[in-house]
């Protein structure tokens, strides 16, 4: 029975030089459609070409703390998009507690759909950029950002101090540090990986 799939009849030399010919085809459409395509790009500028000033030090975009909603379509004004208010620094999109609260009564809690993702309409999304915290300071550069992040950036400590003692975070002057390992590696894993070198 194994002997079948191998046998003359099942792969005839004219069936596999079909094969190959059609694989021909493909390979070289492809090399010719990477080396003759066009290299224009897919992205297409919703800005007319004027919009940008070239003179430094006047900036173009002045940004507004103001709470704006989505227009259709979507279209970024030249002034910039505005700042939403400080209040709405942990806002994420479709996680409203109070749209929830508003769909209760049309929601199945028997299969628990309040815990799911529910997107307002496009008339009560914020249109608007999410502020960072007041102290926040610009992320530390890859690659020292797998092991490291400013406190400051951070707004909710409470799981760095529960988990504090399982040697998952660490504070370290103004950073968090993530040695790796948890409560296995008590040096982090990267100690640990050059000890058994």
């Amino acid at each position: 029975m194994g002997g079948y799939l191998w046998s003359s009849s099942a792969f005839d030399s004219k069936s596999g030089q079909l094969f190959l010919l059609i694989l021909l085809v493909m390979i070289a459409s492809f090399y010719s459609g990477t080396f003759f395509g066009s290299n224009s790009s897919a992205y297409v500028s919703q800005f007319p070409s004027n919009s940008w000033s070239s003179s430094p030090g006047i900036p173009t975009f002045t940004n507004k703390v103001g709470l704006t909603y989505r227009k259709t379509p979507l279209t970024i004004p030249e002034t910039g998009m505005n700042i939403c208010p400080l209040l709405f620094n942990e806002y994420i999109p479709c996680h409203d507690v109070s749209y929830v609260k508003e769909l209760m009564p049309k929601l199945d809690l028997s299969r628990r759909e309040e815990l799911e993702r529910h997107c307002p309409p496009l008339d009560r999304r914020l249109f608007c950029l999410v502020p960072p915290p007041d102290d926040y300071k610009i992320p530390v550069r890859w690659p020292t950002s797998r092991d490291y992040v400013w406190r400051s950036n951070v707004n909710h400590m409470h799981l760095a101090e529960v988990k504090g003692g399982q040697n998952w975070v660490h504070e370290k002057d103004q950073l968090w540090w993530f040695p790796g390992g948890g409560t296995h590696f008590k040096h982090g894993a990267s100690e640990y990986i050059q000890r058994c070198l």
